[in-house]
């Protein structure tokens, strides 16, 4: 993840609803689809790469606890703010500046809690390797936002890029994946299903991908051997 991207305001554009093409916004309701589908079974929502509460509001919503993780200050301190407005409880509802890497050291409130990783906030992070053996460091349950690689998903992608407006956007493709960077700082990538696969048990973490919202993938899982992972 290019930290200076997202503490300059740059990235705040991509979450910038007023920018946001109509095939995001569905993409978007259907994460949170995906997420209601896994919240009876849950205490509390971890979300990593939470900017200043991306998810904050789902949680209130539900009754559920919630940490935002982020390694931006100015998100964790307005995420803090937005957590003071509303008199939620120090107990339940808190934001830690940390990297993803730093996941195991944590502090949680009591429950039953599940990672989730936002809207492709794995796919910014520098070191996605280290964050997953980390993940699986910390015995949590996940859930993986993500998007296909195929050439109709980096079609899309393209079109929500140019529609934030970043401009000079290059693409590349590799063995890992396919890459948008530009000269701003934009730098996203999503993963092929297969080098995700190779690298999660690496890790020594069993996930199953879903398709949603027309080119997401939704990772549900959890470190190997524990009963929440897939078969």
């Amino acid at each position: 993840m290019t930290a200076q991207f997202y503490a300059s305001g740059a990235g705040d554009r991509l979450v910038d609803a007023d920018l946001l093409p109509p095939v995001v916004r569905a993409l978007l309701a259907h994460e949170e689809r995906m997420l209601d589908s896994i919240s009876a079974g849950i205490d509390v929502l971890v979300e990593v790469g939470s900017m200043s509460g991306l998810h904050l509001e789902w949680a209130v919503r539900r009754g559920l606890g919630y940490v935002g993780v982020d390694v931006v200050s100015r998100y964790v301190a307005e995420g803090r703010a937005r957590l003071a407005d509303r008199a939620l409880p120090a107990d339940r509802y808190r934001f830690a500046l940390a990297d993803a890497e730093e996941l195991p050291a944590v502090a949680l409130p009591p429950g039953r809690a599940v990672a989730l990783f936002p809207f492709n906030s794995f796919g910014n992070m520098a070191r996605p390797r280290a964050v997953l053996t980390a993940l699986a460091g910390s015995g949590l349950p996940f859930a993986i936002s993500t998007y296909r690689t195929d050439r109709d998903a980096s079609r899309r992608r393209r079109e929500y890029y140019d529609a934030c407006g970043y401009t000079g956007l290059r693409l590349t493709e590799d063995a890992d994946g396919v890459r948008f960077r530009n000269d701003e700082g934009l730098d996203t990538v999503a993963y092929h299903p297969s080098r995700l696969a190779e690298w999660f048990r690496a890790a020594g973490l069993a996930a199953e991908p879903v398709e949603f919202g027309g080119f997401g993938l939704f990772y549900v899982g959890a470190p190997t051997g524990s009963p929440l992972a897939p078969a």
